[in-house]
């Protein structure tokens, strides 16, 4: 039953590619690091755009080959992704970019190259509406050169394995039972510093302390105490509301970033009022703003104003 599943889906993948008539390319035998392994379908608002090759194997080369229509990310971009989600820090590599040749079905078709460091590189081209995109790992080829395939049954006979970024390993710690809001607090905002920063320059993708889960759950059932709210539910999303609001802050203001009191003032008043142990707190006109942001209220500006000083 399984092999008729599988067949099934390797029909239906076949049929969208050929009704689509998107040329596909793959390299050409004589380059090939190791045998073609179909990668994924593109889509774009219910419509086939783009099909990727792949080439891989444990430990060694990874090549992709795309072949798409439309609008695409700049060749650097792409190669940036590729860098962060191997687990690279694409900040710290040297980089190249210049024009070249890409060998399609043996004509030589000019193109644009990426190189960083000395594992990425990338190509790019385009023939006849089609847009060829080669990203690479570990692997030099000059000049690199691509084929169409006009059968793609045989890639689509092995599963392709895209390389994983290594997760970053965190250290679970005991969970203060009396503040569990403000650890909770404190932990995304150095979750998002640490993926901002993932997003910046690349590396090990940050993940998410062991005990995250546990946390939130612990910050319910005290907001449930202290609001003397028994109701679960309201409880959740109270603290969804509250992670929502300070990870806004420190997304949209510089003050909340560098200044420690700021931040610290903030925090404090904005756990005082979900908690509802001091509702009426100087930032309280602004915690409404941005809770009713959705009716055009100027959140930002009450919380600038909050920051400053003025009432």
């Amino acid at each position: 039953m399984g092999q008729e599943r599988f067949a099934q889906q390797t029909a239906r993948i076949s049929r969208e590619i050929r009704d689509s008539g998107l040329r596909v390319f793959a390299l050409a035998a004589a380059v090939e690091p190791v045998d073609a392994l179909f990668g994924n379908l593109v889509e774009t608002d219910g419509e086939l755009t783009g099909v990727q090759v792949e080439y891989s194997r444990p430990d060694g080369p990874w090549v992709q080959v795309e072949s798409a229509r439309g609008l695409l990310a700049p060749l650097r971009m792409l190669v940036e992704q590729r860098v962060r989600r191997d687990g690279g820090r694409y900040a710290d590599l040297a980089w190249i970019e210049q024009e070249t040749t890409l060998l399609v079905d043996g004509r030589p078709e000019p193109a644009e190259t990426v190189r960083a460091g000395d594992r990425w590189q990338a190509w790019r081209c385009d023939t006849d509406g089609v847009r060829i995109t080669v990203v690479s790992r570990d692997w030099v080829m000059d000049p690199v050169a691509v084929v169409t395939q006009t059968d793609p049954a045989p890639m689509l006979d092995r599963l392709a394995t895209v390389p994983a970024a290594e997760q970053r390993p965190h250290r679970a710690e005991p969970i203060p039972p009396s503040e569990p809001h403000r650890v909770l607090i404190e932990t995304i905002l150095c979750r998002d510093i640490e993926h901002a920063k993932w997003v910046a320059e690349g590396g090990p993708m940050p993940g998410s302390p062991v005990y995250a889960g546990e946390l939130w759950q612990a910050a319910v059932l005290r907001q449930r105490d202290l609001s003397d709210d028994r109701d679960t539910e309201r409880a959740d999303r109270a603290i969804g509301a509250m992670v929502h609001l300070v990870s806004s802050l420190q997304h949209e203001f510089d003050w909340f970033r560098d200044d420690a009191e700021l931040r610290r003032r903030a925090t404090s008043e904005i756990l005082l009022k979900v908690t509802g142990l001091a509702p009426e707190v100087p930032s309280a006109t602004a915690q409404e703003a941005w809770y009713h942001r959705a009716e055009g209220r100027d959140w930002r500006a009450a919380w600038s104003d909050w920051a400053t000083g003025r009432p």
